[in-house]
């Protein structure tokens, strides 16, 4: 599997030396070849000479640029080829002739994930994944896996400052929902990032149905690594890297400061890795099914 790279500074520079891509943050300097990448992820802001650009679209290398915060703010793609086109087009017939099938792999992924990252075991409800025949039925098993996992990571922090009773957001009505939501956040946008630079179509999803500018597909795989988005969370509240007071209230909604988001960012720089490693490892799948 070849190499993202991911860029996390702001006023990165990055420009071309021959054959090799040279990179410039306040912290930094190096150089990398691009004979094993499939794309390059920058957060923040930062300066591309039109030289680096050319390279890169030579070697059909796409460039998605995200602000800071993890929304993506520009895509810098190559011209289309075959490779992206058959892999939108098998993504298209999927969604037309395998969603249901689709949707139910997506679920045992989240269901594996659950007992992995949470060391917990849901072997009586895994066989039922097979037994439902519609999108109703298969909801209803994916929401009780996920209060397994909410009700394992409410024990977490349950001898911490905070306190979760149950799921709630747009906006957030507490401090641990509004920890939840920017993480989830997070995760969408790098998920986005992912599927572009991928060749897939953001929008073409198998469980989650799109909604106006919604990228369901993100959504889709952002079942995949919510588990460890989850975990994350929790380790930060038990860990004191997040605490009460990286919170407002605002007419009863709880909202981070933006110091404690530069802290969160910091910690979620380091988990980015294995995010996209298991996102890659879904979306090489989805390439494998089969009309």
């Amino acid at each position: 599997m070849k190499q993202t790279i991911i860029i996390y500074s702001n006023y990165v520079e990055v420009s071309r030396k021959g054959g090799r891509l040279y990179i410039e943050t306040p912290k930094t300097k190096c150089s990398i070849p691009l004979s094993n990448i499939d794309g390059i992820l920058i957060f923040g802001k930062s300066y591309l000479t039109s030289e680096a650009i050319s390279l890169c679209m030579k070697k059909q290398i796409p460039i998605i640029l995200f602000t800071i915060y993890g929304k993506i703010k520009g895509q810098i793609l190559p011209p289309a080829n075959s490779e992206t086109t058959n892999k939108r087009i098998k993504q298209f017939g999927l969604y037309f002739f395998k969603r249901f099938e689709i949707a139910k792999y997506l679920i045992k992924r989240k269901y594996n994930e659950i007992e992995r990252t949470f060391n917990v075991e849901l072997w009586e409800l895994k066989p039922k994944i097979d037994e439902v025949t519609d999108y109703t039925s298969l909801l209803g098993i994916e929401g009780i896996a996920t209060k397994v996992m909410f009700q394992k990571f409410e024990s977490m922090i349950k001898d911490t400052e905070f306190k979760f009773w149950d799921r709630n957001y747009r906006p957030p009505k507490d401090e641990v929902n509004a920890l939840l939501s920017f993480i989830y956040t997070l995760g969408y946008n790098l998920a986005t990032g992912i599927i572009v630079l991928k060749g897939f179509d953001p929008f073409i999803s198998f469980l989650h149905f799109k909604r106006g500018k919604h990228a369901a597909f993100a959504s889709d795989l952002m079942e995949i690594i919510r588990p460890k988005l989850t975990l994350f969370s929790a380790e930060l509240i038990t860990k004191n890297k997040i605490i009460k007071e990286d919170f407002v209230k605002e007419n009863n909604y709880f909202y981070l400061k933006k110091q404690a988001i530069y802290k969160i960012l910091e910690e979620f720089n380091q988990l980015k890795e294995e995010l996209i490693t298991s996102m890659k490892k879904f979306l090489t799948d989805l390439e494998n099914f089969d009309f």
